[in-house]
């Protein structure tokens, strides 16, 4: 393959669809439009592919092509998004993703419009917690469904989740369950574009030495349809928001 297909091909790995589609208009305004996405990008992952691209020092002719080869990665993304498995704990040797507190950190930092984050035992995390304080601060929305003890007797997590963050607090009220369920999903959503799904809680133990599975969901339907899931809940009353 030639160095721009072999390009192409890396950055179509690594970004999420929105911003393959931000980099693809950019390389095809111009050197102008790319250094102001570079300055605008989030995200360990995104700022290194404008590195890479800014590096490249690319001709328009260079631009117009990797514009294109982009575009043509997200054709077999739309119907499922690409998934990847991400583990904690103990590292087999083999080649798989790893869930750390610095994943969650990354993917929140890529967040442009909103983030929903739902989970049963979720602790105030210090990275975490600066990480929805930075969005908070470009203006993201940050939505919060966690479990509550007022809801669930049976529950003895911590009380209120990222105290001081700015956001939509959504809870599942105890008249609203059958008897004795309990809030026990665990998801990130990241502008209905990323989503991560598993079985970690948002606690050190869950992100740094528990033996946890998730899947990240990058592109395709699933993350807005998971999103909606929760909307049409609020909607119908199943879900309620919290006086802020």
């Amino acid at each position: 393959m030639t160095p721009l297909v072999d390009l192409a091909a890396i950055l179509g790995r690594d970004l999420p669809s929105r911003d393959i589609r931000v980099l693809a208009e950019a390389l095809r305004t111009g050197p102008q439009a790319i250094s102001q996405a570079a300055a605008a990008a989030t995200g360990v992952a995104v700022r290194a592919a404008y590195r890479r691209v800014v590096d490249r020092r690319l001709s328009d002719a260079d631009r117009q092509f990797l514009a294109g080869a982009l575009l043509g990665h997200l054709a077999p993304r739309a119907p499922t998004g690409r998934i990847d498995v991400v583990w904690t704990g103990p590292d087999s040797g083999a080649a798989t993703g790893r869930l750390t507190s610095a994943v969650v950190v990354d993917l929140i930092d890529r967040a442009v419009t909103d983030v929903l984050l739902v989970g049963y035992a979720v602790h105030t995390e210090p990275s975490v917690a600066a990480a929805l304080q930075r969005a908070t601060a470009r203006t993201v929305v940050i939505t919060l469904l966690v479990e509550r003890a007022t809801d669930n007797p049976r529950f003895t997590g911590p009380g209120t989740a990222f105290p001081g963050i700015d956001a939509i607090r959504l809870h599942w009220p105890r008249e609203q369950r059958p008897a004795g369920a309990s809030l026990h999903a665990k998801i990130l959503v990241i502008d209905s574009d990323i989503a991560l799904v598993g079985s970690a809680n948002i606690t050190g133990a869950a992100l740094g030495h528990n033996l946890e599975c998730g899947l990240l969901v990058t592109g395709g339907p699933v993350p807005a349809e998971m999103r909606k899931h929760v909307e049409l809940l609020l909607n119908r009353g199943v879900l309620t928001a919290l006086p802020i």
